[in-house]
């Protein structure tokens, strides 16, 4: 059933190649992409997405975004008359997995575990063309080569993501590349849709979204509830950000974890 009309998605464009493949012509959404490197810089995303927001603010019904938490990248982003629809995951995995929880039973199972899809290798935003494209030409081989193994250093596994969109036969290749060079475990799961299906073309009121009243915005404690409405007047339960987010992978192909003096 399409219960899509004016609805519009403000997404990470990593999640593009799925979100255009599900994505049906007149069904009366609109993507709007920004642009992935924003990961790198999270405290730059939330002005980004608040820009956004506010340019289609009362042309829609129905406004949701394509981010998870992200590094808190997104915390702040207001919601205006329409209120806010957000993913509640920690960071976008979960999108190709079919479902927040199918991604925390996941990451709870094996936590040391670098995830690959279509938009990732397409973008160049592997580990290892990363290095190659940023590192090496910054500082060297050597230097680079040995920093992009410190930022690795806690994973033990290259999963690659299935979610039959792109090239499968170069995503496994560039995956298996990946783990050898990295001295890593390779693996292929199958992918799922199913969440960034229902992102276009189903209600959204379930305990895969969390829905922001207008005027509220989000917040870390946010992600720590279940599918409820959080209005504006809630306060913060300011929870350890080290106790609460597990150790998993940011869409820049770094580590969640930020020591101090993090590599480059």
């Amino acid at each position: 059933m399409d219960r899509t009309e004016n609805r519009v998605i403000v997404a990470c464009r990593i999640m593009q190649p799925e979100l255009e493949k599900i994505r049906k012509p007149g069904n009366g959404v609109e993507i709007r992409y920004l642009d992935q490197g924003l990961h790198m810089t999270p405290k730059k995303m939330a002005p980004l997405i608040q820009e956004q927001i506010d340019l289609v603010t009362g042309r829609f019904d129905e406004i949701v975004l394509g981010y998870g938490l992200c590094a808190n990248g997104i915390v702040g982003v207001q919601a205006r008359k329409e209120g806010l629809y957000v993913p509640r995951s920690h960071d976008c995995i979960a999108f190709f997995m079919g479902s927040c929880e199918a991604y925390l039973t996941a990451i709870k199972k094996r936590p040391g575990t670098f995830y690959l899809t279509s938009g990732w290798i397409e973008d160049r935003k592997d580990p290892l063309s990363y290095m190659e494209d940023k590192y090496v030409p910054r500082m060297g081989r050597e230097t680079a080569e040995w920093g992009m193994k410190e930022e690795l250093k806690h994973y033990s596994h290259f999963v690659l993501i299935n979610t039959g969109v792109g090239d499968l036969d170069r995503m496994r290749r560039q995956t298996l590349e990946n783990a050898k060079f990295f001295g890593k475990e390779y693996e292929e799961i199958p992918g799922s849709l199913a969440l960034l299906r229902k992102m276009i073309m189903e209600p959204l009121r379930d305990k895969d979204f969390i829905f922001i009243e207008p005027g509220g915005s989000v917040r870390q404690n946010m992600f720590l509830s279940l599918g409820r409405k959080v209005s504006p007047d809630e306060t913060d339960l300011d929870p350890d950000p080290v106790s609460f987010r597990p150790m998993v992978q940011l869409e820049s192909g770094l580590s969640l974890k930020e020591p101090s003096g993090s590599f480059p």
